[in-house]
């Protein structure tokens, strides 16, 4: 009878990465007793429904060794669709918008795929364009709607902490978790991301992973805008500015790698909680936002200090330590 699958054991890098989310929750908690309060975990978990989302789907380029540099001028798009399409039906907007989420992540793919293009390129070109398309759908102006109850039944507190915003969130980390540690794709997607050439030449479906991973790209980004359109009852063209960067920093605070076939969902999940709390946190402390960027840099490069030299030489330490106690 064969053995049972023993679990791997958790890399120093992971152990280290929660280890630094645990101690900024018990920092911040002893420095501001509120930050622990039903009503500021509640407010920190609506962050992380927008951000979680379009770092999630960032991060499954990132691992196949692409990028997708549309994805905040897909949050504007996704929002805007959803209230102008959608009229008094926010949830025919809401398929509107991730329909074109598929267009455009589809387009990118075949681009990239076809004409072997580098998806930075193709990616400035599909950020600038939507960025004009989000300003020619708002007019210049905030687009808002008189329909509240989808946005409140969405926000509605899930055992005080939680929305379901928050819940979608979780769900969709749960669903690409599953894809990608127990499908032959999800393989595909991180074999490609580091020996592309090896992948096609041993039968990796290539052209199909990278079709996969930008419209899902896409519709992460669209469905964040949509949810969130729907949350404040209003969109604009400017909503996604600043979400890629933060978006960027949350992957790679999780270990995903810009050289491709690195990382998790769950480490990613890990990422965008850090970055998340931390924000928080800075915020109660009254830092602007000029500090907690600041902050945000620091974090982001001891990360990639623990992922390099410094991170191999503690692994290294960590597993004699573990060794000499064993013995």
């Amino acid at each position: 009878m064969a053995s049972p699958r023993k679990s791997q054991p958790m890399s120093t890098a992971t152990l280290l990465r929660i280890a630094l989310l645990i101690a900024l929750v018990v920092a911040f908690a002893l420095w501001n007793p509120a930050f622990i309060s039903g009503r500021n975990i509640y407010a920190l978990t609506q962050s992380f429904a927008l951000l979680g989302l379009v770092a999630l789907g960032l991060s499954l380029t990132m691992i196949a060794g692409e990028f997708d540099l549309s994805v905040g001028s897909m949050v504007a798009v996704g929002g805007l669709l959803t209230l102008v399409a959608g009229g008094s039906n926010l949830v025919h907007g809401m398929g509107v918008a991730l329909a074109f989420a598929v267009v455009i992540g589809a387009a990118n793919a075949f681009v990239v795929n076809r004409f072997n293009v580098s998806s930075l390129v193709v990616t400035v070109g599909s950020m600038m364009a939507l960025s004009g398309f989000a300003f020619w759908l708002a007019g210049g102006k905030v687009i808002s709607t008189d329909n509240f109850d989808l946005g409140f039944a969405l926000d509605n507190p899930i055992l005080t902490v939680l929305s379901w915003r928050g819940a979608i969130t979780l769900a969709a980390f749960l669903l690409a978790g599953l894809f990608m540690r127990h499908t032959l794709m999800g393989r595909d997607i991180r074999v490609i991301g580091s020996k592309r050439l090896v992948a096609a030449a041993s039968g990796a479906k290539v052209g199909l992973s990278l079709y996969i991973v930008f419209i899902v790209s896409a519709l992460c980004a669209a469905l964040a805008g949509s949810l969130l359109s729907m949350s404040l009852a209003s969109a604009a063209a400017t909503t996604g500015n600043n979400l890629m960067l933060q978006a960027v920093s949350a992957a790679i605070v999780g270990g995903v790698a810009l050289s491709g076939g690195a990382g998790s969902p769950l480490h990613v999940l890990i990422g965008s909680l850090i970055l998340t709390v931390m924000n928080n946190g800075l915020s109660l402390m009254g830092m602007g936002a000029t500090g907690i960027l600041f902050a945000n840099g620091l974090v982001l490069m001891g990360i990639v200090l623990l992922d390099g030299q410094l991170g191999a030489w503690m692994s290294e330490r960590f597993a004699a330590s573990r060794a000499r106690h064993s013995a």
